[in-house]
C-alpha cells in the first residue's frame, strides 16, 4: 500500500491567510488532503473529564466547549498529506520562505492512514432524521434515525468536513424542497457526501458530482455502491468533462475552498435555477463577508436566506429568485 508524506503545521489558528496556503498546497504543491483540526481522542476525554456521552448524543454546548478549549490552548495542528515526498519538502520550504511558516515533516504508510481516520471520523448526526456514519460501523451502529448514509472517507476528507457537511445539510433541508428537486450539482464533491445525502433522501434526483481529481470520482463511486444507490442519473465528472453538466440545477453546493468559490463565482451562480438554491461552504468565520458582496454583486437576482456558523466554519444559504 503507498506511503503518504505529511506536513504537519501547529497552531494553525495563529495564521491569517491559512486559506491561502491550504489552496497554495493543492493548486502547487499537488497535496492528496488536508486533516482539518487533527486531536487525538483521549485528548478530547481529558477536556471533558469525569462527563460521559456517546456520540451523537453530546450536547452542542458541550462540543462548543472542546473547540474553545483545543483553540485557546493551541492543540490543534493542520497535517497535509502528499503523495510524493518532492511535493511534501516543496510545500514545506515554499511555506518557510514565503509565509515564515515552521512545519514537521515525516512519512506515514498507507495502513496508519486508514487506521487514523477510525480514530477521527465520527457519526455525523445533522437533524433527528439524517445522520453520516463511518462505513467500517455499517454492521454495528444503532440509532433511532430514519436516513443514514455510509461513508468510506478518502484522502480528500478532512475532519473540518465535520462542521461543513453539518452545516450544509442542516441548511438545505430546512428548506423542506428535497422531495421536490429534480437536479443537484456537489462542485468539488470529494468523497460525495452532499450530492449522495440528496441522493438518499429523493432517488430521483439526477446528481452531478464533479472533481478535478479522479481519486475523489473514485471514492464518490465507493460510497455509491456501500449505499445500495442506483446509479442511473448520476454522472462523475471531472474538468474535461464539465461540458455535460445540465443547463441548471435545483440545488448546487460548493463546499470548497475560498479561492475556489471566488475563482468560480461566475459558473457557480450561473448554474442555479429560478427558485433553485446555492450552499456555499468551506469558509471560516471572517471569510464569508467578502463571498456573500461578490456574489451578490454578481447576480441581483441572488439572495441571502441564512447563513449558519458551527465553530470556527460558515456556510451561507442563497436562493435564486
Amino acid at each position: 500500500m503507498q506511503n503518504y508524506y505529511i506536513i504537519e503545521i501547529k497552531n494553525p489558528l495563529s495564521i491569517n491567510n491559512w486559506d491561502e496556503i491550504e489552496a497554495l498546497s493543492f493548486l502547487k504543491f499537488d497535496s492528496t488532503g488536508v486533516e482539518d483540526f487533527s486531536l487525538e481522542e483521549d485528548k478530547v476525554d481529558e477536556i471533558l473529564g469525569e462527563r460521559s456521552y456517546s456520540g451523537a448524543d453530546i450536547p452542542l454546548s458541550v462540543i462548543e466547549e472542546v473547540e474553545q478549549r483545543i483553540s485557546s490552548e493551541d492543540l490543534i495542528s493542520k497535517k497535509v498529506y502528499f503523495s510524493t515526498k518532492e511535493d511534501a519538502l516543496g510545500f514545506k520550504e515554499y511555506i518557510l520562505e514565503n509565509f515564515k511558516i515552521y512545519s514537521e515533516f515525516y512519512e506515514v504508510a498507507g495502513q496508519d492512514w486508514n487506521e487514523q481516520w477510525r480514530k477521527n471520523f465520527k457519526p455525523i448526526k445533522v437533524n433527528d432524521e439524517f445522520e453520516i456514519v463511518p462505513s467500517w460501523e455499517k454492521e454495528t451502529y444503532s440509532s433511532s434515525t430514519d436516513h443514514k448514509l455510509y461513508i468510506y472517507p478518502g484522502m480528500g476528507f478532512g475532519t473540518g468536513n465535520h462542521e461543513t457537511t453539518f452545516l450544509c445539510l442542516a441548511l438545505i433541508l430546512k428548506t423542506k424542497k428535497i422531495n421536490e428537486t429534480k437536479t443537484c450539482l456537489d462542485f468539488g464533491c470529494g468523497s460525495g457526501i452532499l450530492g449522495l445525502a440528496l441522493r438518499l433522501y429523493n432517488s430521483k434526483i439526477k446528481l452531478d458530482l464533479y472533481d478535478i481529481e479522479q481519486e475523489a470520482l473514485d471514492n464518490c463511486n465507493q460510497n455509491i455502491e456501500l449505499n445500495n444507490i442506483d446509479k442511473k442519473n448520476i454522472q462523475l465528472l471531472l474538468p474535461e468533462t464539465r461540458s455535460k453538466f445540465v443547463e441548471k440545477y435545483d440545488i448546487v453546493f460548493a463546499n470548497i475552498l475560498k479561492n475556489v468559490l471566488e475563482l468560480e463565482k461566475e459558473n457557480l451562480v450561473n448554474y442555479v435555477a429560478k427558485d433553485g438554491y446555492l450552499v456555499l461552504s468551506g469558509l471560516l468565520k471572517g471569510q464569508e463577508e467578502s463571498i456573500i458582496e461578490q456574489y451578490l454583486d454578481s447576480n441581483k437576482n441572488l439572495n441571502i436566506v441564512e447563513v449558519a456558523y458551527k465553530g470556527d466554519w460558515v456556510a451561507i444559504l442563497m436562493q435564486m429568485n
